[in-house]
């Protein structure tokens, strides 16, 4: 199951936008699970996040993650050095 429910917009409305954007520049990194494609079928998709503290609308410290997904195959074609090449969109982010 992938992570990152919540969608840009519902994140600033909980965060505020200066918290997206800041995760938003932050380097994702894995987080080592794998074959999370949301499907019984194709190719497995490989996690990385990036995250950052910030305060939600009621005054709480919360961590933002933003989660990317890739496909394996591709992550596995490239060199690690080289995954710039890589399509990076952030599919969804998660406030915890």
């Amino acid at each position: 199951m992938k992570k990152g429910t919540l969608t840009r917009k519902q994140a600033i409305e909980i965060v505020g936008a200066e918290a997206v954007a800041n995760v938003e520049q932050i380097d994702c990194d894995f987080t080592n699970r794998v074959g999370y494609n949301g499907t019984c079928q194709g190719d497995a998709e490989v996690e990385f996040s990036a995250s950052t503290r910030a305060e939600d609308a009621e005054g709480r410290e919360v961590s933002l993650v933003a989660y990317y997904y890739q496909d394996a195959d591709a992550v596995d074609e490239n060199d690690l050095d080289c995954l710039d090449c890589l399509d990076w969109v952030i599919e969804g982010y998660e406030i915890i």
